[in-house]
């Protein structure tokens, strides 16, 4: 399977996996021809890329970080109807044991982003990349509350307007108030609380509310920093970053808008390339990467694709492959 770019498919390419929309319907199966009325409907679904089967990449598949069901589950339990109550909060809690389980099966392998494809709108894949990442996240910090800050990010999407047009833009700081205001009612814990009301403040204290450096609680550094690299990718309102050029953005703000370490721990856990995307390394070689390693995620496992070492497979993180650099992702079909 290979992950093209919408505007590098072309009439006759073959789905290499399925894509929904956004109510879960099946919209294309893997295995289908696209046609160019098809290719034109992408574009106007916002789906930036697509998997196809590509000769000589029959063995690289992706694995979703998330199940499906899960994926399903969340989506429903935001979208519900009614007022946000105590059994709305339990079920979202059940929803969070069963990813606390799936995520501990995950941890060898780096967190690779949910593409807009697999759940149907920008909005969607935010958001369940944003509860799937902060609960990451908040595993290798502070184990002991992980689930408290992934409730605060699943809280974020109840009944949330993008869930309605399946728009990403900055997020208000009033939204989180309004809905601490909610909670306040139920006996949701106080780290859940804390990291709504503070992930909008900034390292350096220019953020929303007036704190500054440690001042900050964790949980809160975990979903400010989550939301900003997520907004990033999956916007609508602006140009969508790539997840590498995403990752370089906050890590140019690491001790002024983001904790240094959450910083460092995002970079040890995000992949910046996806698994099945061809990219550019130096010297004009190109490469498709076939798996993305958990302890070090922007050094893959790759296969040559031109040059007299076309068809080698290379452990990125090894001491010898220190002069091969990834600088990108490929930016044409088909390479010399």
């Amino acid at each position: 399977m290979r992950l093209l770019p919408i505007n590098q498919l072309q009439p006759g390419d073959i789905t290499a996996d399925t894509l929904r929309s956004a109510d879960g319907r099946i919209l294309l199966r893997a295995g289908v021809e696209l046609t160019e009325s098809m290719l034109r409907t992408l574009t106007r679904w916002n789906i930036p890329a697509l998997p196809v089967e590509w000769p000589g990449f029959e063995d690289i598949d992706t694995t979703l970080v998330l199940s499906a069901s899960l994926i399903d589950d969340m989506i429903k339990w935001a979208s519900q109807s009614g007022p946000l109550t105590w059994d709305v909060i339990n079920q979202g809690q059940h929803i969070l044991r069963k990813m606390w389980d799936e995520q501990l099966d995950a941890h060898g392998s780096a967190f690779e982003l949910i593409p807009v494809y697999q759940v149907g709108t920008p909005f969607l894949s935010y958001y369940v990349n944003l509860v799937g990442l902060v609960m990451r996240l908040g595993y290798q910090l502070a184990p002991e509350w992980a689930e408290a800050y992934a409730l605060a990010a699943l809280l974020m999407g109840f009944h949330h307007k993008g869930l309605q047009d399946g728009q990403v833009r900055e997020e208000d700081p009033h939204h989180a108030l309004s809905l601490v205001k909610e909670l306040r009612q139920f006996q949701v814990p106080s780290p859940t609380i804390t990291t709504l009301l503070q992930h909008h403040a900034r390292y350096d204290g220019s953020g929303v509310p007036n704190l500054k450096g440690e001042e900050i609680y964790r949980g809160a550094m975990i979903l400010g920093l989550a939301e900003n690299f997520l907004t990033l990718v999956f916007q609508t309102n602006e140009p969508a970053l790539p997840a590498h050029e995403a990752l370089e953005w906050v890590v140019g703000g690491a001790g002024m808008d983001f904790s240094l370490e959450t910083v460092k721990k995002l970079q040890r856990i995000i992949a910046p390339y996806a698994t099945g995307q061809v990219v550019s390394l130096g010297n004009h070689d190109v490469a498709v990467v076939r798996r993305v390693p958990s302890d070090w995620p922007s050094r893959p496992i790759i296969g040559l694709l031109n040059g007299q070492d076309a068809g080698l497979i290379i452990d990125l993180r090894d001491p010898d492959q220190q002069t091969r650099v990834i600088t990108g992702i490929y930016p044409e079909r088909l390479w010399p």
